[in-house]
């Protein structure tokens, strides 16, 4: 069985980028999952890759961005549309700058105050990034 192609399973990091009182927020071009509008930067696992591993990877190849603090915040389950069971680690990076450096699939990437953020409406699957950022907005660190 190649273990890359597992429709069983759906392993992805999901990662919070805040600076002091701002938090970044991407659109990726066109999606596999057809979902348009705003998104924590996010990538599924490669096989056998550490979600911390891939939260950098996100962070480096989609952002240009090596963040000087990565901690996971939480996990999150669920069956998916598409029935796969569904394993989210999301992480928390602090970076030193709010520089980034775009890749070709991300059309667009802004930082906004998190008080001021673009309403649950425009983001991707409806509003979970959103929700799931005020969240870890108020995580302890």
């Amino acid at each position: 069985m190649n273990t890359d192609d597992c429709s069983k399973h759906t392993l992805v990091s999901h990662v919070a980028v805040l600076h002091h009182d701002s938090a970044l927020l991407v659109k990726y071009r066109p999606t596999p999952d057809g979902q348009s509008g705003w998104f924590l930067p996010n990538d599924g696992l490669k096989h056998v890759e550490h979600p911390e591993e891939g939260a950098k990877r996100i962070l480096r190849d989609q952002l240009g961005i090596e963040p000087s603090t990565l901690k996971l915040a939480q996990v999150e389950s669920f069956v998916g549309n598409d029935k796969s069971w569904h394993l989210i680690f999301d992480f928390l990076a602090f970076p030193l700058s709010m520089n980034i450096r775009k890749a070709l699939s991300v059309l667009d990437a802004q930082w906004f105050k998190i008080d001021k953020l673009p309403p649950a409406s425009e983001f991707a699957h409806n509003g979970w990034g959103h929700s799931t950022l005020l969240k870890l907005a108020k995580a302890p660190l």
